[in-house]
């Protein structure tokens, strides 16, 4: 099955069960289905590497102490940066963003779906342009509706640090205890 990837590529998913996806993730299924209701993921029958990669980031993040209230924040912020820069028109698939996350880091890249901006994310430049598909017009612009992509990206780019400051706060902790159970287990 094709699916859309990062920048309008399209790249054959491989697509799982339940049962794969939480072997995939070293998750019980039931453990992966109390996530998915957690962040308020869709339960499917099918599932893409895209989702498995948000899946396994969002577990990451929470193994690594990131409070639930910061991660549904980053989550719910960019994915409506990628709304606003009409991303989600590149497919009609309603896991649109859960498809598209990909396990790829950097200073061009999204925390959790790994989207490449194609230039380095910070809070004062969006990538104009990006209007991929023709929409209806609304009765009023969105900047008249309080929606503006830069204020989008700021708010995206708040949470995102916010989490990244808690993963370096976490990491002395981590580590310490990673230390601990390989000795306890040796």
């Amino acid at each position: 099955m094709a699916e859309l990837s990062n920048r309008g590529m399209f790249v054959k998913q491989s697509i799982m069960t339940l049962k794969q996806l939480a072997e995939k993730l070293g998750k019980s299924p039931l453990a992966v289905m109390n996530k998915q209701k957690s962040f308020g993921l869709p339960v499917i029958k099918e599932y893409s590497t895209g989702y498995a990669v948000l899946l396994g980031k969002l577990i990451n993040l929470s193994a690594c102490a990131v409070p639930k209230k910061d991660i549904t924040a980053l989550l719910s912020r960019e994915r409506k940066l990628l709304e606003l820069l009409k991303v989600d028109s590149l497919t009609n698939s309603p896991l649109w963003f859960e498809d598209l996350c990909v396990d790829k880091f950097g200073p061009t890249r999204l925390l959790l779906s790994g989207y490449d901006m194609g230039h380095v994310v910070n809070r004062s430049a969006v990538q104009t342009g990006l209007d991929f598909a023709e929409r209806d017009s609304e009765l009023f612009n969105g900047k008249e509706m309080g929606v503006d992509v830069l204020r989008a990206l700021q708010n995206c780019m708040e949470s995102q640090e916010k989490v990244l400051s808690r993963l370096r706060q976490e990491i002395p902790g981590l580590a310490t205890a990673l230390k601990w159970s390989r000795k306890i287990t040796a």
